[in-house]
């Protein structure tokens, strides 16, 4: 019994200790914001905001610069944005429990902005920005924005590799993989495929890249990887195959490819099927070798009659 009390006191101490992250939620949107436009003009808009906990709660904004390394962001507090300089957007947001409300923002882009892409993050948080960073954690949630300013824009990329985690194979699924770089001024999401073709050109399976429309910032890079699965018996393949990479990216759809070539050998399957024809051999010898038997035996009752 004093075992089962203990264990309850433990069970609520610890929900008490995770319970206030839980509760303390907020809902933003949109997720991110991804915008072109000349120098000298403006951008206006409504961000999204919903106070999830379960009292009245003020939420203030604070901005990041951030980036990515291998594909993954990293957010830069300490570093200035000029995008941060740009935006305009209320001080503070009070809201009861459940209620939500369209905030205005605008970005004005100076005349002399610097052409090319700039990021940062919309950081909504129950602390004001001026607080400790530990403070602001309590309830945040962030907007990623995606600037494109027009001028000098370069559109540029390059496969750093591609290929698979072997060249012969008994079988799928196969994994490929993909390194992206962005040696440009702007961000880009690169959308294509991965033909794979058998030794005389037909098509076998087209694999989809960037599903999810993943953005790369400038001189940043990205890993994809492109699993070829098995659907059943129509992915059964055999021999040599070609897998082809074509990537488009930017505005103008500029063109990037790639192939590699792979070997299937399914020798399990074809191991197992050599084996059930050579049971079957054995089981027709058998019965032949039975019923020339009987042929023979009736074919002998038959003279002797």
């Amino acid at each position: 019994m004093q075992k089962r009390i203990v264990l309850i006191i433990l069970f609520f101490a610890v929900a008490y200790l995770f319970l206030p992250n839980s509760i303390l939620a907020l809902t933003v949107g949109p997720a991110k914001m991804e915008h072109s436009i000349d120098p000298g003009n403006i951008i206006s808009g409504n961000l999204f905001l919903m106070n999830e906990t379960g009292g009245t709660q003020t939420f203030y904004p604070s901005f990041e610069k951030f980036i990515e390394v291998d594909g993954e962001k990293q957010f830069l507090p300490k570093e200035p944005s000029e995008l941060v300089k740009w935006i305009k957007v209320v001080d503070s947001v009070t809201l009861a429990s459940g209620e939500q409300k369209d905030i205005p923002f605008s970005i004005n882009v100076p005349k002399n902005a610097s052409p090319g892409g700039h990021f940062v993050v919309i950081w909504w948080s129950t602390s004001p920005p001026s607080a400790a960073n530990g403070a602001s954690i309590v309830t945040r949630a962030g907007i990623l924005v995606y600037l494109r300013v027009s001028g000098d824009i370069k559109e540029s990329a390059r496969i750093l590799n591609f290929s698979s985690n072997k060249k012969f194979y008994s079988g799928l699924p196969i994994n490929f993989n993909l390194n992206f770089e962005n040696i440009g001024n702007v961000y880009l999401k690169p959308k294509g495929s991965v033909k794979i073709k058998n030794f005389f050109g037909s098509i076998k399976k087209i694999l989809i890249i960037n599903e999810n429309e993943s953005q790369i910032l400038p001189e940043s890079r990205k890993n994809f990887n492109i699993i070829w699965n098995s659907s059943g018996w129509k992915d059964f393949a055999i021999g040599p195959y070609k897998a082809e990479i074509n990537l488009k990216y930017g505005e103008k759809e500029n063109q990037i490819s790639e192939k590699i070539w792979i070997f299937i050998f399914p020798w399990k399957i074809i191991l197992a099927a050599i084996l059930i024809l050579i049971i079957i051999f054995f089981i027709l010898i058998k019965g032949i070798k039975k019923y020339n038997k009987w042929i023979f035996s009736k074919y002998s009752k038959n003279e002797t009659l």
